[in-house]
């Protein structure tokens, strides 16, 4: 669906996603990607009160219209949702009670719950991406809080992704800000994984490497553009992340993606670390 060379790549080096597309107001695009991806499938959106009111409930009227057989949506109500095991529990419970794709809108908590769980009920699932937050709508693997230690369970990523460019720039600006920071985290990962590579750890994974690294300048070429949230200046910014997710299917490993500096994240995570008042593990 996306002509972009590198994404086609991508996708051909990816191992749980069939199709991705990133552009500016395209949330009409979901059901033609949803039917080529789940012929004949009925769709369960899942969502929180924010993402449902910025693309959830627009993706439900599309879905709808297009003669997509949809079920009741589930929206997470909880103002302190993030990804820990309990609400991995409450998606469970709901995923068990039908055959529905789920259809994640959200950013990365909502992705995560969703990839886990979908994993869970042996089915694959859609993710329609609403903030330029986090690498990991396209990865291999979900990261969430079980007893109290932030871990990163096993699961397929995405068959779908659909990323609207134009939803995303209206997220909080710190969720962008966030993800900007994730992908410039590639830089020290990779040159982490070079001297992991030089004494014999972890060798360099060579179509992963070129997934993740090759792009990585020209993606973050404008950071007041960013800053100023421009849709424009975002999509590329967004491509970064994907390819960032892409090279962690291919290597089935996180370590294309990140090193010290996500455990870093995950230790302030789990000692509740918290900025003007707010716990990261809320923030996406």
């Amino acid at each position: 669906m996306n002509q972009n060379p590198q994404i086609a790549a991508a996708l051909a080096a990816a191992t749980d996603t069939s199709a991705m597309e990133i552009g500016i107001d395209i949330l009409d695009r979901v059901p033609q990607m949803f039917v080529e991806q789940f012929p004949a499938k009925r769709a369960l959106i899942v969502a929180d009160e924010n993402t449902w009111r910025a693309a959830g409930e627009a993706v439900y009227g599309y879905l709808q219209s297009a003669g997509v057989e949809c079920e009741e949506p589930y929206i997470f109500t909880d103002p302190h949702l993030h990804a820990e095991w309990k609400f991995i529990e409450e998606l469970d419970e709901r995923l068990a009670k039908s055959d529905a794709i789920p259809v994640s809108v959200g950013s990365g908590t909502i992705n995560d719950l969703c990839k886990l769980c979908s994993y869970h009920q042996s089915r694959p699932y859609m993710c329609v991406a609403t903030a330029a937050s986090v690498d990991g709508y396209s990865s291999f693997g979900a990261s969430i809080t079980y007893k109290n230690m932030k871990q990163t369970f096993t699961c397929p990523a995405p068959k779908a992704i659909l990323a609207d460019v134009g939803v995303m720039a209206k997220a909080p600006k710190e969720m962008t800000a966030a993800g900007y920071a994730d992908l410039a985290a590639k830089i020290p990962a990779g040159a982490e994984w070079i001297i992991a590579d030089f004494v014999g750890s972890e060798p360099i994974h060579d179509a992963a490497w070129h997934i993740s690294q090759d792009g990585l300048k020209a993606a973050l070429s404008d950071p007041e553009g960013v800053a100023a949230l421009k849709p424009e200046a975002i999509a590329p910014f967004v491509e970064g992340l994907m390819l960032s997710g892409f090279a962690m299917q291919a290597a089935r490993s996180s370590r294309p993606a990140s090193c010290t500096d996500h455990l870093f994240s995950h230790l302030w995570n789990m000692r509740n670390h918290t900025y003007q008042g707010k716990s990261k593990k809320t923030s996406s």
